[in-house]
């Protein structure tokens, strides 16, 4: 008896996983190069991938590809940092592309990339008027003289 499956159910999923570890192809990790590269090829080698997904429809991921650049953190390991954790998440499981292409292109098949959280400052948002305008006060200081010359309320 050969039943349907709906796609959003909990067997669906079962079943798509078992069948990408029937489709993946085994590789054999003897005895693979591990030529040197430098970071002008890493740093061409990414941005062709980011354009090649972007193309793909995969725009999020190009953006946050290009948000910062690769760093070797030594000839086996790449460093790249993210805005958050939900960047992150997608970096990691677009590895599972990105990191055969990388392999493949440098010749070199222990590379690993390393991801991390770059914990930048945020600014307090700007929610009332009286807030932007002290907020473009501090840009543009002459915004106060305008604003006494024409007796402007604030």
């Amino acid at each position: 008896m050969n039943r349907e499956v709906s796609g959003f159910s909990l067997s669906s999923i079962a079943l798509k996983k078992a069948a990408k570890k029937i489709n993946r192809p085994e590789v054999k990790n003897e005895d693979l190069p591990e030529e040197d590269f430098e970071l002008k090829g890493l740093l061409k080698l990414w941005n062709e991938y980011a354009d090649k997904i972007k193309i793909e429809g995969k725009q999020n991921i190009a953006s946050i590809m290009r948000m910062n650049q690769p760093r070797l953190k030594n000839q086996s390991t790449i460093g790249f940092s993210v805005a958050n954790d939900m960047n992150k998440v997608e970096m990691i499981r677009e590895q599972e592309y990105l990191l055969p292409f990388l392999r493949k292109n440098l010749n070199h098949f222990g590379i690993a990339i390393e991801l991390e959280i770059k914990e930048s400052l945020k600014e307090d948002s700007i929610y009332s008027p009286q807030e932007k305008y002290q907020y473009l006060v501090k840009l543009n200081p002459t915004l106060e003289l305008l604003r006494k010359n024409f007796d402007l309320d604030f």
